[in-house]
């Protein structure tokens, strides 16, 4: 047997803020607002201090590659673990880390002894907190909400950390004129208290979907979640589809500093002020999954957000003065966060509590453990031809990877929704099924099966 996906159920009371009726998920969603304020102000002043010390493109590409080259090895391994150990004691744990981070990132800084070899380091530590703390925190969210608000607790999470893109670059901006980047890496330190503080007021035995702990040896149980994305093709094309945008396309952090600076001709103010209308832009493409509901189409917001960042990275590309631009990437801001958020829902209703921590560390590995490639890829790009031409190249090698994935959706998955299914029937992105040799018996599913072999109650996260 395969091990049937989540079903949709009616969504309860609470409209669009639904999953804050909850107090844990409420203790959590607070504390990821204010953690993430300080989270942007790091993202948007490393690669400026990367500038300031006289960093080239590359290097710029260099430093986005090392922090997210963990998740291309420690991502799968971070699935196993969010299956295996508690979520919540794994993110008090990542969450300390991260705080170190940023706090040896401000001594030196502040201190003027920083070197680019020494954010290089950094960068990588940062990378493997992450690694193990993207996947836990993905599969989080079913354990603060009920399944029949996980659309809204994902929503809302993405909604927070646009918020906080919106309000971290603008203040950053500030404060890099007027102080430099270490204050704002010193701010980023701070800001973990508070998402520590919601994590360790949470009240376990109220958490949803908790079961036993999934064991054996980590390769086995990493198979079994690729194994499961491979043969269900409304996990395996989004997948896809997000890793090579991932890839060609989302690779602002590299481009959109030497874009404003070189071709913009923006100061520290308008590089904030940049960053900054991008996250209204994709504050607005989070809100409106939250406030869809539960009846939309998933398959057509994903080739829909897909083929408007597409354009607007294009037409961005084309851009050499800032009035259009600041109005693109507010438009590549909301259609890429209503791509991604959707590809997330789609994945999430797609797969069994009992492998959901595996599954989304795929959904993890291609979204950030792709970025080492882009971020070389962008930033050789930029060294060789400007950022301009690596926004265009990018849009253009995007663009394939949206009609290649969008025909097999179309092709091969029975349209979902976010509507709920009639009584009795599931999700329809089910597993292909797989061959059964003869005369064997017909497969146990991986979630029936403990380190043993033998049957066992599935592990819901």
């Amino acid at each position: 047997m395969v091990p049937a996906p989540i079903v949709p159920t009616p969504p309860g009371p609470g409209g669009v803020f639904a999953a804050l009726r909850h107090r844990n998920y409420r203790l959590y969603w607070s504390g990821q607002v204010l953690s993430l304020v300080g989270t942007w102000m790091q993202s948007v002043s490393e690669p400026w201090l990367v500038l300031q010390l006289g960093g080239t493109p590359l290097q710029l590409g260099i430093v986005l590659a090392l922090e997210f080259a963990p998740s291309t090895i420690l991502s799968l391994y971070g699935g196993v673990l969010a299956d295996r150990f508690d979520k919540r004691k794994a993110l008090i744990w990542t969450q300390v880390a991260a705080a170190l981070q940023a706090l040896v990132l401000f001594a030196i800084t502040v201190t003027g002894v920083v070197q680019i070899w020494h954010i290089y380091i950094l960068a990588v530590a940062l990378g493997c907190i992450n690694a193990v703390n993207m996947p836990v925190r993905q599969a989080f969210a079913a354990e603060m909400v009920p399944r029949r608000e996980l659309v809204n607790a994902i929503a809302l999470n993405s909604a927070s950390f646009n918020a906080a893109r919106i309000v971290g670059p603008a203040i950053a901006g500030i404060t890099l004129a007027l102080w430099g980047t270490a204050v704002n890496f010193g701010i980023n330190a701070v800001s973990y208290l508070a998402v520590l503080a919601g994590l360790m007021l949470m009240n376990p035995k109220t958490m949803y979907a908790v079961s036993q702990p999934v064991r054996g040896p980590a390769l086995r149980r990493i198979r079994e979640g690729i194994d499961y994305a491979l043969r269900t093709p409304g996990i395996l094309w989004p997948l896809i589809l997000l890793g090579g945008i991932s890839i060609f396309g989302l690779n602002f952090q590299t481009l959109l500093p030497l874009f404003a600076r070189n071709t913009l001709q923006l100061d520290a103010h308008g590089y904030g002020a940049l960053y900054a209308v991008m996250g209204i832009g994709s504050l607005t493409g989070s809100m409106s999954l939250a406030f869809a509901g539960s009846r939309r189409p998933l398959i057509p917001l994903i080739i829909g957000g897909g083929a408007g960042f597409v354009t607007a990275e294009l037409l961005l590309g084309l851009s050499r003065s800032p009035a259009p631009a600041f109005g693109l990437v507010v438009l590549i801001g909301l259609s890429s966060m209503l791509m991604i958020n959707t590809i997330n829902v789609m994945i999430q209703y797609g797969v069994p509590d009992e492998l959901r921590g595996r599954v989304m560390s795929l959904y993890v590995f291609v979204f950030a453990g792709s970025s080492p490639i882009g971020g070389l890829f962008a930033g050789g790009t930029a060294q060789l031809f400007g950022a301009p031409v690596g926004f265009v190249l990018g849009g253009l090698l995007s663009a394939g990877f949206l009609a290649v994935a969008a025909w097999q959706l179309i092709r091969r998955v029975t349209p979902p929704s976010l509507h709920h299914q009639e009584a009795g029937l599931e999700l329809e992105t089910a597993p292909e099924p797989m061959p059964e040799p003869m005369p064997a018996p017909p497969p146990v599913a991986p979630s029936e099966l403990p380190a043993d072999g033998a049957p066992a109650t599935a592990r819901a996260d």
